[in-house]
């Protein structure tokens, strides 16, 4: 028992180190404001933010074939090739002249989406996956605003340029990599009861993704479009938090990023921990359909309570990103987990995962770009509420119609899904 503890201990600080790493290489960027620069007509800092999406999005494209065939001997070496490249990319955009610079942050963007699908591989399969798992999923929260901090910082108190800051930040993160990629090259692969319990997870080529996709196509695709408003909510939010935070008239030091999604990131971890007593893998399926239906109600009522005047914008922030979180992380980190362990399908997370990842940046691009070329010009105040909004109604659609469809193949099928 203790020796399963200390190893569940090892594997969660390394993955949980080895992502907020991923994030001191990709979040730098979007801490800085680049003040009155625009390029060909459009706010210079939206051109960053999607061009560094679009080399992310392309990554998570490539990443469906190479994460779900990704054989377990390569994923160190190819980590740190990964993170090493964004950081050249960081580098050129430092010493290349604006605006021209701004490509560099395509390729910074570009090694970075397959980081996850990495990262994960060595939590998948396992009985305390759930856990491992959740504990990963929070540096989404935690380590994003720890970065932003660390940037603010170095541009207030050290009079770094925008340019160079993103660069500052990660060369400070190399020793933490270099440790946190150590002490993932000494996790132990699952156990036998960790197959018994989770199903064997194996490579998915080419014709058993297609076949996986095509068995459960209607499901799928509203889980997918779930996800994908959620990305878009989670991602701008992630993206523009300081702009959100001067719209809304949030006062603080540069440490308030890091305050809130800290209170934020803790208050998901506990809330989301409570899934690892769900022992039967059936029951844990549609309970993360309760789980992200409440988080869309949760997004829903905190804005209507914030534009009644009835909570104060810290409030708001601190509410709304418990709630999308919620929603967010479960989906991420346990749904096809539990997913493949329901109906005992043979292969990975890797590949489902990164088709809704794929899916939900490529809706943050439109997103994005379509605020800027159409001409929406309400203030970030506006559109985070407007964005809340239609998160939550079309998040709660999408989750009951996936949740209606794997009920009825549960319920009614006695296929097997195990040559899948």
């Amino acid at each position: 028992m203790k020796s399963a503890i200390n190893r569940s201990v090892w594997i969660a600080i390394a993955v949980f180190a080895t992502y907020l790493c991923m994030y001191a290489y990709r979040k730098p960027l979007s801490a800085a404001t680049y003040e009155g620069l625009k390029l060909w007509g459009y706010n210079y800092k939206v051109i960053i933010v999607v061009t560094q999406m679009l080399g992310y999005l392309t990554s998570k494209f490539l990443g469906i074939k190479i994460i779900s065939e990704l054989n377990s001997s390569r994923r160190i070496m190819l980590l740190l090739g990964l993170i090493s490249l964004s950081l050249l990319s960081l580098l050129l955009f430092a010493v290349t002249p604006y605006p021209y610079n701004f490509i560099w942050v395509f390729f910074n963007g570009l090694p970075l989406g397959l980081i996850w699908g990495i990262v994960f591989s060595f939590v998948e399969g396992r009985k305390q996956t759930d856990f491992l798992a959740t504990f990963l999923s929070i540096s989404f929260i935690i380590s994003s605003g720890f970065v932003k901090s660390i940037g603010r910082y170095l541009i207030e108190n050290f009079g770094i340029t925008d340019f160079w800051m993103p660069f500052s930040v990660g060369v400070i993160f190399i020793p933490i990599l270099l440790l946190s990629s150590w002490m993932l090259s000494k996790i132990a692969p699952p156990d036998e009861d960790d197959k018994f319990i989770r199903t064997e997870r194996i490579p998915l080529d080419r014709a058993g993704r297609k076949r996986l996709f095509n068995l459960f196509a209607i499901g799928f695709g509203a889980i997918l479009a779930a996800n994908m408003v959620m990305t878009i909510g989670r991602d701008i939010k992630d993206n523009f938090l300081v702009e959100i935070f001067q719209s809304i008239k949030i006062d603080g030091n540069v440490s308030i990023y890091s305050e809130t999604e800290t209170i934020v990131g803790i208050s998901v971890l506990i809330l989301l921990s409570f899934m690892v007593l769900i022992k039967n893998n059936i029951k844990a399926f549609f309970t993360i359909h309760v789980v992200m239906v409440i988080s869309f109600l949760g997004i829903i009522i905190s804005t209507w309570l914030y534009s009644s005047g009835i909570i104060n914008p810290f409030v708001w922030v601190v509410t709304q990103g418990i709630s999308l979180y919620s929603g967010y992380i479960i989906f991420q980190s346990l749904y096809f987990e539990r997913f493949i362990a329901s109906f005992k399908v043979r292969g990975n997370v890797g590949f489902l995962i990164y088709v809704s990842d794929f899916i939900g940046y490529l809706g943050s691009c439109f997103i994005l770009i379509g605020k800027e070329l159409f001409g929406f010009k309400a203030n970030w105040e506006q559109f985070f509420i407007y964005l809340n909004y239609f998160v939550g109604m079309s998040g709660i659609v999408a989750v009951l119609i996936s949740w209606w469809y794997f009920s009825k193949r549960i319920n009614d099928s006695k296929e097997s899904y195990a040559a899948v």
